[in-house]
């Protein structure tokens, strides 16, 4: 009797725990063509606004591992366009004209899908006693967490639209 008890628990809760395997939703979660930084959403984004902060005129080959690739891409092209002096010139990743002294990135810990490919971050700037809030999305690409896109929710907006691609695209 207890053998065949044994014999039937053993294969049934075997069953079972193939049932409570979780797979991700995205298996490939693409590549990455450079380097990048180490960390999770919210970190990599605190790191590129901490950055940034500390290196005002850094070039695009400086803040390439914490830029997506595609945004690398649009970035340099627009660059050679002098429709986006003014804005490429200014701080293109904030959505007033000065690069902010202080930069808080919200944490990602309450975003529910661990899965997640892309995770908007609200980011509350600061320059002097002026205060404001901007979001930054953030991909994943490869094993790695880079910037894609910024938009500026903080008023005073220096872009010619809503979002950095936006304003540097000229469709």
């Amino acid at each position: 009797m207890r053998y065949s008890v044994l014999t039937l628990v053993l294969p049934c809760a075997l069953l079972l725990s193939a049932c409570t395997t979780v797979t991700p939703a995205f298996k490939d979660t693409g590549t990455r063509s450079g380097q990048c930084v180490e960390g999770g959403p919210d970190s990599v984004a605190q790191q590129f606004y901490d950055y940034r902060i500390a290196h005002p005129k850094s070039d695009w080959s400086a803040l390439r591992p914490y830029l997506s690739d595609d945004l690398t891409k649009m970035l340099t092209a627009a660059n050679r366009d002098a429709r986006n002096n003014a804005l490429l010139k200014a701080d293109p990743f904030s959505s007033r004209a000065v690069t902010p002294e202080h930069a808080d990135v919200a944490s990602a810990s309450t975003i529910p899908n661990t899965d997640a490919r892309n995770i908007p971050l609200r980011v509350k700037l600061s320059q002097g006693s002026q205060t404001w809030q901007d979001e930054v999305l953030m991909i994943r690409e490869g094993q790695c967490w880079a910037v894609d896109d910024v938009r500026y929710l903080g008023g005073n907006a220096h872009a010619p639209a809503g979002t950095l691609r936006q304003s540097i695209e000229h469709r």
